[in-house]
């Protein structure tokens, strides 16, 4: 029973290792995916089919982060391909798998879902959907640590209350953001929301307020070239670049602007901006006929614009009901794969009930099979016990030969004995007297250092030594003629390592001998105590064959 449950296990462990390797092929390709979305690339319908295959995937195999960037993907696939019914739902799926209770969830990414839906409410004319989205970014943001999309998003909320005609709250968030994204040195950044406040003040008539925002707008946003032309798609600024003009009764300037509109902004927001601009102008200037001339010109504009937004709503209604189209097979084909998926669970099932049954009766077989294997080698041992007694038999008369040849033999040994413990107890006693002359050796040679301290001749030299005065050629003499005195053998060796060294480490012998400190030896001989200190160690290694330290050297140096 015990093999049959580790066979379970093995098989429940083998099924839950197979999908690693699969999982990190999918994981490169969601990274390789969310590096082109993040490169401002067009998602085409081949990154959409790579998108769904990836969220199809991950629903069943991936963590909660997994599965939100997936739907996200698949969002901004078909928010290229301007299908934004299709890229709201996938955004409201990326939300849905989003585990925000967890401490590992993407706050970052989850900010960035809410944005792109904020800016599709946005397109679709639900402003209060965006800045319930945009709040939700912004938020998310901040958790994320992605400060620079929680501030986008909440300057974003500025455009969506100037649609709802709340005109002061929407200069109040853009000041606000404008100012927050100063702080955190994000400046281009802001200077590009400097313009859309600009307007505002304009529109209202605060000119005096509005200029610094202005100046920001055209110096650090990046939209214009070295001669002042703000880049293509952005002309509505010229428009109310001319209104700051005209508002302060430079009506030559606002002109020049308002011109520039009709010339460089050719679609409808553009011409009805510069026409209505200059009828003002010309009403100002009292010159009716001009006055009139653009003030139809601009109705003109406005009729063309409202059948555009018209045609524009009807296009976005449609869309809504493609959507709910969407929704409701995108709901049938959920039903279907919910079928799809219990019907492979029940086979699935019945193929683990066949598999336990067969392993059940495979491992019962087996145990028969060994319990008569069992029987068989009970029988096969019992013979061999028989046939190991009549060997042992056999061997115990072998054994008794062998024990009389063995007393033969034991008195031979017991000479042998005798004879080497003869040999122990001389090889003891002359080890007692190396040891006895060793010790009478020591004595001599730490007399022999008394005497020498005591001399005159030992005395002079220290003192100077102490004094940190330098050796003459009579000192290093007398130091010779000591030792030569007290320690001859020493002198001796020393003089057969003479051609080996050289006159420093000669001298570093001769001191050390002296018993003089190290300290003192680099004074006396005007060397580093680093010097002393290697070259003892380097001499030890020469003299006697042995790695040590400098210490070393001096004892064994001590004791020849």
């Amino acid at each position: 029973m015990k093999q049959f449950c580790a066979f379970i296990i093995l098989l429940a462990a083998f099924c839950g290792c197979t999908g690693g390797g699969q999982y990190n092929e999918m994981r490169q390709r969601l990274d390789a995916l969310n590096a082109l979305n993040r490169a401002d690339s067009v998602l085409t319908v081949k990154e959409r089919d790579e998108a769904q295959t990836l969220a199809d995937y991950f629903d069943s195999h991936g963590t909660p982060n997994d599965q939100m960037l997936a739907h996200y993907l698949l969002g901004r696939c078909y928010a290229d391909m301007h299908e934004a019914p299709m890229a709201l739902h996938c955004y409201q799926e990326a939300i849905s798998r989003a585990d925000t209770l967890s401490p590992d969830c993407d706050f970052a990414q989850l900010s960035r879902v809410y944005g792109q839906s904020a800016t599709i409410f946005y397109q679709q004319g639900l402003y209060q959907n965006m800045l319930d989205y945009s709040d939700f970014s912004v938020e998310y943001g901040y958790r994320g640590k992605d400060t620079l999309n929680a501030l986008r998003s909440y300057a974003m909320k500025g455009a969506a209350y100037d649609k709802l005609q709340v005109k002061d709250s929407a200069i109040y968030i853009y000041k606000e953001a404008i100012k927050l994204l100063k702080d955190y040195k994000y400046n281009v950044i802001a200077a590009g929301f400097s313009g859309a406040l600009a307007k505002k003040l304009i529109d209202k008539g605060e000119t005096s307020p509005a200029l610094p925002y202005l100046q920001d707008y055209e110096h650090n946003s990046g939209y214009f070239d070295q001669t002042g032309n703000i880049g293509k798609g952005r002309e509505i600024y010229y428009s109310f670049k001319g209104f700051f003009y005209l508002n302060n009764h430079q009506l030559d300037s606002a002109e020049y602007y308002f011109r520039k509109e009709l010339r460089t902004g050719k679609d409808f927001n553009n011409q009805n901006a510069g026409a209505l601009g200059l009828a003002q102008l010309f009403r100002l200037k009292h010159l009716s006929d001009s006055a009139v001339k653009y003030f139809e010109y601009s109705y003109a504009m406005n009729d063309s614009m409202y059948a555009h937004n018209t045609t524009h709503e009807i296009e976005q209604a449609k869309a809504m009901y493609d959507y709910t189209r969407q929704q409701e097979l995108a709901k049938l084909k959920e039903i279907e794969a919910n079928k799809e998926r219990a019907q492979k669970e029940r086979i699935i099932y019945a193929s683990l009930a066949l598999l336990c049954l067969l392993a059940f009766i495979y491992f019962r077989w087996n145990h028969k099979k060994k319990e008569y294997q069992a029987l068989l080698a009970t029988h096969q041992q019992a013979e061999a016990e028989l046939q190991s007694l009549h060997q042992l038999q056999t061997e115990h008369l072998q054994v008794l030969a062998d024990v009389e040849r063995f007393h033969e033999t034991q008195a031979v040994l017991n000479t042998l004995v005798q004879k080497k413990e003869e040999e122990v107890e001389k090889l003891r006693l002359a080890i007692k007297k190396t040891k006895r002359e060793e010790l009478n050796s020591s004595r001599a040679n730490a007399l022999a250092i008394s005497q020498m301290k005591h001399s005159d001749a030992y005395q002079g030299i220290i003192t100077k030594i102490n004094r940190g005065n330098a050796l003459t050629s009579e000192d290093w003499q007398s130091i010779d003629e000591l030792l030569k005195e007290h320690f001859p053998g020493f002198l001796h060796f020393l003089e057969s390592k003479r051609n080996q060294i050289s006159y420093n480490k000669y001298c570093i012998c001769l001191l050390t001998r002296l018993d003089v400190n190290p300290q003192r030896i680099s004074i006396v001989l005007g060397i580093q105590p680093s010097y002393v200190t290697k070259a003892r160690e380097q001499m030890l290694n020469l003299f006697f064959g042995v790695d040590g330290s400098a210490k070393d050297f001096d004892r064994k140096l001590k004791e020849l």
